[in-house]
């Protein structure tokens, strides 16, 4: 008895060492950059309010090392679901300066100690219809911006997503399109954005996105050519030397042959 009575004391402070060291691997967020790094690559999924959407809820944390959690998963992301890798080091965009932001962000606002970070407001821009298609991209630029930014680029450029300025290798991309917003893609972090699969976006929405996204121009893969380099003569003048040298080569020969 008297062992445990020493041991107990001995292993608190033990997990107590532990949890410090944890908490220093995990560096101080900031709550404040942490809110716009959330809207800027979280808030389309799990909602701004935590709620959830295309992605889990985020008001109630199991486990009592809430931040590790957290931080695990952001990190590394769920394998198997539509929450992908966000650190550099597997793959993501996020600093791990701004995995810590977040995680700070999250379980403060989340958890009724910190004001929720709002939405940003994107203004429609002017983008002709396209022939033959039924969306509107104007709109479109609305929707790509609020949901689908985060995970392909601003400019469709790709992130962790795929590039979707480019040309579609499909017969009609516009239904292709459609199609993978609204239904997602099985077994990759491309949710299913439809209403009728359990998403937030009407039909009309996705008609938008889509129409906007086959507005987006690929990027320019053409390289300036490279001006050639002058030479220390120029072309005459080398041909001219070329010449020459020939003329002195031939005399050459024919005065070896006719004295042998």
């Amino acid at each position: 008895m008297r062992f445990a009575l020493k041991w107990i004391p001995g292993a608190v402070l033990l997990a107590a060492a532990l949890a410090a060291g944890a908490a220093a691997a995990q560096g101080e967020g900031d709550s404040k950059r942490g809110g716009v790094l959330f809207v800027e690559n979280c808030a389309m999924c799990h909602g701004v309010d935590g709620q959830g959407r295309v992605g889990a809820r985020l008001e109630n944390f199991p486990g009592i090392q809430i931040e590790a959690t957290l931080s695990q998963t952001i990190s590394q992301g769920v394998p198997g679901s539509v929450m992908p890798a966000w650190a550099q080091a597997n793959g993501g965009p996020l600093s791990e300066q701004d995995v810590a932001d977040l995680v700070t962000y999250i379980s403060g606002a989340f958890g009724g100690t910190e004001p929720l970070a709002p939405l940003p407001t994107y203004i429609p821009p002017d983008i002709p219809r396209l022939p033959d298609v039924e969306g509107d991209p104007s709109a479109g630029a609305v929707v790509y911006l609020t949901e689908c930014r985060a995970c392909h680029g601003e400019n469709g450029q790709g992130r962790f997503g795929l590039p979707l300025a480019k040309s579609w290798p499909v017969n009609d991309p516009e239904t292709y399109i459609r199609q993978v917003v609204g239904q997602g893609i099985s077994g990759t972090s491309m949710p299913a954005w439809g209403v009728e699969a359990g998403g937030p976006l009407s039909s009309d929405q996705i008609a938008n996105v889509t129409a906007f996204v086959l507005s987006l121009t690929p990027a320019s893969t053409s390289s300036t050519p490279i001006p050639s380099q002058p030479g220390p003569i120029s072309l005459n003048t080398g041909l001219m030397v070329l010449g020459v040298v020939a003329l002195l080569v031939v005399g050459a020969l024919v005065v070896y042959y006719r004295r042998a």
